[in-house]
Parts: C-alpha cells; sequence; structure tokens
C-alpha cells in the first residue's frame, strides 16, 4: 500500500528543481488515494454519480462476475455461511424477505408432488432439528394457525 505524504506549498517552487521526496510523493500520492490511505483525499461520491469513476475502472483481477461468484461458492458446505436453506420456521412468526432468525428455530423441509388423478397436490416434510448459524429470509414465510411458513434461508453468520 502506498503512504500519503503532504507536500508544503513551500516546497514546489517555481523554477527550481523539485526534491526527491517531494517527487516521490507526487508518484505515490494518487495510488494512496484509490487505495484509501489513513491521510489520503477520499474520492468523492459526485465522482462516481457522474461516471468520472466507473467500476470497469476499480475493477481488480478478481471482478464480481457471475463465474467467480459460481466458483467461490460451488464448494461451500452444507449449512456454511453463504449457503442457502429451505426451510420452515417454527416460530409462529411471519418473515419477509431480509429479515433475520437463529437457525435453531428453522428445520429443513422438503416438498413432494403427489398425482391424485385429478391434479398435483403438494406435500410438505419437514426433517431433522435446528441449524447453527444466523439466516436471512430471501422470501416470505408465513404462519397461520398453526400453519408454519416455508421459504429460501441464507445463512450470513
Amino acid at each position: 500500500m502506498a503512504t500519503w505524504t503532504d507536500i508544503p506549498n513551500s516546497s514546489l517552487e517555481s523554477g527550481a528543481p523539485a526534491r526527491a521526496i517531494d517527487a516521490t510523493a507526487l508518484r505515490d500520492n494518487p495510488i494512496a488515494i484509490t487505495e484509501g490511505t489513513v491521510g489520503a483525499p477520499k474520492i468523492q461520491t459526485a465522482a462516481l454519480n457522474d461516471l468520472a469513476v466507473t467500476a470497469a475502472k476499480l475493477a481488480t483481477t478478481e471482478q464480481m462476475t457471475t463465474a467467480n461468484v459460481g466458483n467461490a461458492t460451488k464448494s461451500l458446505a452444507v449449512y456454511a455461511v453463504g449457503s442457502y436453506i429451505f426451510a420452515t420456521s417454527l416460530t409462529g412468526l411471519n418473515y419477509a424477505p431480509g429479515a433475520v432468525i437463529a437457525g435453531s428455530s428453522l428445520r429443513p423441509a422438503s416438498m413432494t408432488a403427489i398425482d391424485g388423478g385429478d391434479g398435483y397436490t403438494a406435500a410438505l416434510y419437514i426433517t431433522g432439528s435446528g441449524v447453527a448459524g444466523n439466516w436471512r429470509c430471501m422470501g416470505y414465510s408465513q404462519y397461520n394457525s398453526g400453519a408454519y411458513g416455508t421459504t429460501l434461508w441464507l445463512r450470513y453468520a
């Protein structure tokens, strides 16, 4: 990480050669700004909003692409942070997308389509015990008079 160096105006004289320390600072300070080094001026929101600074200009070798996210998450262990689970909440409460819950209140679930001859119906199966961690609701989980809601949950911690 580059170091930010304040350059006093008195050190930059018109027509005089630059001191080595000031020349180094002139080289390193723009890098320190982009790296967010302590003491360096921050890139202002306006520069981002008017597209003077774009995501492409800020991109690193590890860009947030679908392929990179897929590669980073494909080997997650079951119930690991960043993984998903289809589960039923047993709290007796309603949850909207973004709500959070302790894994101890969730039970893994599955659904089966049953051919009743005149159409299909769904059967929900709840298995196991609670899971570790904290989970974010990614759909709607509605409780209604003893009927517990089931939806997709994301483990975030």
